[in-house]
């Protein structure tokens, strides 16, 4: 099963960068608070795969938050943070649960490269706030937006009068402006939306 998370990991500097990860959990897990490994993918050349190969330690933020989704995978947004409790990168400050890890395994010859880590602290915040069906549908955009290399203009331009209207039916100022992020990013990149 796959997640997504935003991930927050540092450089041999000290740096920070926070970028949206989909993490992959056993199909059979039911409560996020005992899983105790995880495994993600990661493409060379990216920031969080460069910052976990060199210092094997980051942070997995559950969040709902669909603008921190936005900010982070299309325009390399810094969120506010806080110190974590047992590795060096910090948490997100707003994050509904974390996952604190480090590195076990570290295979970058297929690529992507896999990854295995452990989950040293698990905390939870804030609970379980529901479902909005205007977050699935931008974090599809959001995932479309990150491949546009790999993805046909056509393709995009099909899916997005669902994705909008999901948007307006059911999202509320935040997801409005997550959003209009994303159709920004599209147009910024070439894609002609039918926009209503």
């Amino acid at each position: 099963m796959i997640i997504e998370t935003i991930i927050s990991s540092i450089n041999d500097d000290g740096k920070v960068n926070f970028a949206p990860i989909g993490i992959y959990v056993p199909d059979n897990t039911q409560k996020l608070l005992d899983v105790k490994e995880m495994e993600i993918f990661l493409y060379p050349g990216s920031k969080t795969f460069n910052n976990l190969k060199a210092t094997k330690i980051g942070v997995v933020n559950f969040t709902d938050d669909i603008l921190s989704f936005v900010d982070t995978a299309l325009f390399s947004f810094i969120l506010p943070s806080l110190p974590s409790h047992m590795v060096l990168s910090p948490r997100m400050a707003d994050a509904n649960m974390i996952w604190e890890f480090m590195v076990t395994f570290f295979d970058d010859s297929t690529e992507p490269a896999r990854v295995k880590c452990k989950i040293l602290c698990a905390k939870e915040y804030a609970g379980f706030t529901g479902f909005c069906r205007a977050h699935c549908v931008i974090l599809e955009a959001i995932i479309a937006a990150t491949r546009l290399q790999f993805i046909s203009a056509t393709r995009i331009e099909k899916s997005w009068p669902l994705w909008q209207e999901v948007v307006n039916r059911t999202g509320g100022l935040r997801e409005f402006q997550a959003f209009s992020k994303v159709t920004d990013y599209f147009i910024q990149n070439g894609i002609v939306l039918p926009i209503n």
